[in-house]
C-alpha cells in the first residue's frame, strides 16, 4: 500500500515551555540532509540543527532512512522523506521500503519537499553536501533551489573539510562551481583552515562567487566523568555497512588480551551494521566475559570520557569525538568509494602525535593485541583546532540574515568568512 506523504512529518514535543520561545519574528531554516550509506552526514548535520535551534525555527528534512536509538533534538521539526540509500559500492541507489522505482521515488520526494518549502517559508535553505556530492539527487534540489531563489530565500551549502576525489575531477570541478555560482549565497565549511583546507580537494574554490566561510569543526558537547575501573576500550565501526574487518579482529583479539591485561570492551556494530556479520560478532564474542557487542549508541562521545581507548575508523564525527574528549585512538581509515579523507585525517593527527594508525596488516590477533597495549600505553599530544563550528555556524547565518539572537562567535570578533 502506498504510503500518505503526511505520514512522513512529525514534530518532536519540548514541552510547554517551547511554544513561549519561538517567536513570531523567529528567523526559520529549512536543513535538507541526504545520508545515502552512514550515519556521519546526519549526526553531523543534527548537531548543527541542534544549535541552528537556539536562535532559528529549524525544520530537518532528513533523506536518508531513519537511525533506530537516535532521537532528533528538541524543538526541531523533522520530515522524513521516502528513504533512498546508495549500495555498498556506491554505484547505484535504491528506495528503502517501497515497490517505487528510484525515479518515482524522486518524485514523490520533490513534491513533499516543495510542500514543505511552501508551509514553512524558510528565511535560509541549508543544503549539506550538494553540489559537492549527492549528484544523483539534482532531480529533487534544483527545484527547491529554484523555488527559494524565487521567493527570495538566503542559500547556504554546508560541506566537511575533505570531499572524495573523482574519476573526472575538472569536469566535477566546473559542474560545482556553476551550480555554486547559480544558486547559493554562502559556503560553509566545517574546517579549521589552519589545520585541513577545503581547496587541498577542490582546487577551483576561489572560482565559487558566494561567501566562504570557516566555521571550526564540528564537535559534541561533552561532560566530565570519571574514568571506570580498569581499561575500557570503545570499539566502533560508524554506521556499520563498512569497517567489517576492524570488529571482527576486535572480537577475535579480545581472548588473547585477555590473558595479558584485565580490560572490557564494548563493541559497537553500528544501526546498518548487516545482520549476519552482527551476528558472527556476537558469537565471536559469545563466552568471553571481557567484550560485548551492541548495535548503536547515540552518546558514543560520552562513553569515550570514561573510556582507556577508543578503536575505531577515521570519519569526521568518530574524529571529532576523539578531538572532544582527549581519548588515546587507534583509527583505521575507510577506503571505500576511492574517498581517501579518512585515511588523510587520521594520517595528519598521527603525525601530530594524536593518534596511532592502522592497516589491515595490523589486525592479526597477536599484533593487534600488541597494538591495542601499546596504545593504552600512550598519552596523546594535545592539539590546537578551532572547534566551535556549530557557534561559527550560528553567527555566519545570523549575519546572513540579520538575526541579531544568536550569540557572538567563539573569538569575539568577526567569524572566518571571506567572499
Amino acid at each position: 500500500m502506498a504510503r500518505d506523504d503526511s505520514c512522513f512529518c512529525r514534530i518532536i514535543p519540548v514541552g510547554q515551555w517551547w511554544s513561549g520561545l519561538v517567536e513570531d519574528n523567529m528567523k526559520k531554516i529549512l536543513f535538507y540532509c541526504q545520508s545515502s550509506l552512514g550515519i556521519g552526514h546526519t549526526i553531523r548535520s543534527l548537531r548543527i540543527a541542534e544549535g541552528l535551534s537556539e536562535s532559528f525555527e529549524v525544520h530537518y528534512l532528513n533523506g536518508g532512512e531513519s537511525i533506530s536509538g537516535l532521537e532528533i533534538p528538541l524543538g526541531i521539526k523533522c520530515t522524513d522523506l521516502p528513504p533512498i540509500v546508495s549500495d555498498p559500492d556506491f554505484d547505484t541507489v535504491h528506495a528503502v521500503g517501497s515497490d517505487l522505482d528510484v525515479e518515482s521515488t524522486i518524485e514523490r520526494r520533490r513534491n513533499l519537499i516543495l510542500r514543505t518549502f511552501q508551509h514553512f517559508a524558510p528565511d535560509i535553505v541549508l543544503v549539506e553536501l550538494y553540489p559537492f556530492g549527492r549528484g544523483r539527487f539534482h532531480a529533487e534540489l534544483e527545484p527547491l533551489l529554484e523555488y527559494a531563489k524565487e521567493h527570495g530565500s538566503k542559500i547556504v551549502c554546508s560541506v566537511r573539510d575533505i570531499l572524495t576525489k573523482r574519476e573526472d575531477q575538472e569536469a566535477f570541478e566546473r559542474k560545482v562551481v556553476k551550480r555554486m555560482n547559480r544558486f547559493f549565497d554562502l559556503l560553509l565549511i566545517h574546517s579549521d583552515p589552519d589545520f585541513q583546507r577545503l581547496d587541498d580537494t577542490f582546487t577551483r574554490l576561489d572560482d565559487i562567487v558566494a561567501t566562504k566561510c570557516y566555521t571550526g569543526f564540528v564537535v559534541p558537547e561533552v561532560t566530565s566523568e570519571p574514568k571506570r575501573n580498569g581499561p575500557t576500550i570503545i570499539a566502533s565501526i560508524g554506521g556499520g555497512r563498512f569497517g567489517h574487518e576492524l570488529a571482527e579482529a576486535v572480537a577475535r583479539t579480545a581472548p588473547l588480551l585477555a590473558e595479558r591485561i584485565p580490560h572490557q570492551i564494548e563493541l559497537y556494530t553500528g544501526p546498518f551494521c548487516p545482520e549476519d556479520v552482527a551476528d558472527r560478532l556476537r558469537q565471536l564474542a559469545h563466552g568471553h566475559p571481557s567484550i560485548r557487542v551492541e548495535r548503536f549508541c547515540p552518546d558514543l562521545h560520552q562513553k569515550l570520557v570514561t573510556a582507556d581507548l577508543s578503536i575505531s575508523m577515521g570519519g569526521y564525527n568518530t574524529i571529532m569525538n576523539v578531538i572532544a574528549t582527549g581519548v588515546p585512538a587507534m583509527i583505521m581509515g575507510c577506503t571505500n568509494n576511492g574517498g581517501m579523507d579518512q585515511v588523510a585525517r587520521a594520517e595528519k593527527l598521527a603525525r601530530l602525535g594524536v593518534v596511532d594508525v592502522i592497516t589491515p596488516d595490523d589486525l592479526a590477533p597477536e599484533t593487534f593485541a600488541e597494538k591495542i597495549i601499546s596504545s593504552l600505553s600512550r598519552e596523546p599530544a594535545a592539539v590546537s583546532l578551532d572547534i566551535n563550528g556549530v557557534t561559527a555556524t550560528m553567527r555566519a547565518l545570523s549575519d546572513l540574515t540579520g538575526n541579531h539572537s544568536a550569540p557572538e562567535d567563539h573569538d569575539g570578533g568577526e567569524h572566518p568568512c571571506v567572499a
